[in-house]
């Protein structure tokens, strides 16, 4: 019942690949430790790239500063690693996103196709028309 032809494997593979590729733009959590350091994470839905960045001011600032001045500031990214587990899952519902479309596509068709021939079948051919009126018109003449 599922079985999908090489290309449309193919082709929703590498649209899976893309989608994944551009999800990995989206936030998906930032954590703060008190430590000074932050993560964040991106992809979507599972988070398959994490960024680890160190703040700048490690201490606290003291009470009598201006905060806005003493905020903490990110340094260039320390440490970015990647997921490829989370990865593949991530390509895999996107490919089976499509997939699930194309064959609810392929069904959806499929009903439209049975439905317009069970119609076109029970309705009376033009011919069978004809002859019921001349035959009606025979029966009248009689």
């Amino acid at each position: 019942m599922l079985r999908p032809r090489l290309r449309y494997l193919l082709l929703f593979l590498s649209l899976g690949l893309v989608a994944s590729y551009v999800s990995v733009n989206v936030l998906t959590s930032y954590s703060y430790f008190p430590s000074g350091i932050a993560t964040m994470n991106y992809g979507f839905p599972l988070p398959w790239e994490t960024s680890t960045e160190a703040l700048c001011s490690q201490n606290p600032p003291p009470p009598q500063a201006y905060p806005i001045l003493n905020g903490p500031c990110l340094k260039p990214c320390c440490v970015t690693t990647y997921n490829l587990t989370f990865l593949l899952f991530d390509v895999l519902f996107y490919t089976g996103i499509g997939y699930l479309s194309l064959l609810s596509y392929h069904r959806l068709l499929r009903g439209i196709d049975r439905r317009a021939s069970e119609l076109v079948g029970n309705q009376p051919s033009e011919s069978d028309e004809s002859t019921n009126k001349e035959g009606n018109g025979q029966n009248r003449e009689s």
